[in-house]
């Protein structure tokens, strides 16, 4: 029997599990991403974190879905009793997670997970992401792979899996965490070429587009105007751009929610490129970056701000376009 819905505010195991925007995992995205960023574990201590499980059973404990081996003998597995079984990994700092996979038993692909929510862990909370149903067919040790509409950075994420592919266990022999990584900035750094304005503050439009995040770089807007201002950057020459990031100067200015527009003339801004009705848990220094539909190029891009974090200004540290 599947466990899982979408109702708001479920309670599954003490553990409050808050419903947001999330899409299946199928689309493939045009950004690059980085490698696991889970680094191959021996025991559930890691560099960088911990792994953990619902259960941990002598010889398949939660480790061994991160420990990179083929081996049949190496995976985590929970009894396929009808409990919620979870897996996952918990970071010592949050990360915004885009893409993951999940590789089957290399022996019993009957074990693999058919029904579960990939989740994010914000305090004590996991707040769902992705959703995957039906999930069936799968051959020993194949991995698939799941990009997901996250842009909050989490402490840890898990898979809570409700049913697998009829089995007696549940198992998973690795799973995969990875991010949006080493994409090309499409606007050059220095003044030699493209023109930054904005709706507000026009004269330090270009410090979000000047490759630094340092203290003192960033736009802001004027305190007094901070609903429906915008950012702009125009090229050279028309551009289609696959994707972009923000990065905000403080989680205090950063925007809430915002449209991004595509414009050859100036003038007319019918085209919308990518928008966002609401991002929610900026943390300092975080970079949120987004993949967009979008072959048209474009010579200039408008980022407006319709809703920002607190009754004041808004503030850009980066606007990045790739």
């Amino acid at each position: 029997m599947k466990l899982w819905g979408k109702q708001k505010g479920l309670w599954i195991a003490g553990i409050l599990l808050a419903s947001t925007c999330y899409q299946a995992g199928t689309a493939a995205a045009a950004l690059s991403y980085s490698d696991d960023v889970v680094p191959q574990l021996s025991s559930d201590t890691g560099s960088n974190g911990a792994a953990t499980a619902s259960t941990e059973e002598t010889g398949y404990e939660a480790w061994r879905a991160f420990d990179n081996s083929a081996a049949s003998d190496s995976y985590w597995r929970a009894a396929a009793d009808g409990s919620l079984a979870q897996i996952g990994y918990e970071f010592n700092d949050k990360k915004v997670i885009t893409q993951y996979t999940v590789q089957a038993d290399t022996y019993d692909a009957a074990s693999a997970p058919q029904d579960w929510v990939f989740a994010g862990k914000l305090g004590n909370r996991w707040l769902a992401i992705d959703e995957q149903s039906a999930q069936t067919d799968w051959q020993p040790g194949e991995r698939r792979t799941f990009d997901v509409d996250n842009d909050a950075a989490y402490s840890g994420y898990a898979l809570f899996i409700s049913s697998n592919n009829g089995g007696d266990w549940i198992a998973v022999n690795d799973l995969e965490l990875k991010q949006y990584q080493n994409n090309y900035n499409l606007v050059p750094a220095g003044t030699a070429s493209g023109t930054a304005t904005a709706s507000e503050n026009a004269d330090t439009a270009w410090k979000a587009f000047d490759h630094s995040v340092a203290a003192d770089s960033y736009w802001t807007s004027d305190a007094q105007s901070y609903v429906d201002v915008s950012l702009s950057y125009t090229f050279d020459q028309p551009t289609a751009i696959k994707g972009y990031s923000i990065t905000a100067a403080s989680p205090q200015t950063a925007p809430v929610s915002w449209v991004l527009v595509g414009s050859n003339d100036g003038e007319e801004w019918s085209q919308v490129v990518h928008e966002v009705p609401s991002s929610i848990h900026w943390d300092s220094g975080v970079t949120k970056t987004y993949a967009v539909d979008n072959d048209i190029a474009y010579k200039t891009y408008k980022l407006i701000i319709s809703r920002n974090s607190g009754p004041a200004q808004i503030s850009i540290s980066e606007l990045e376009l790739y």
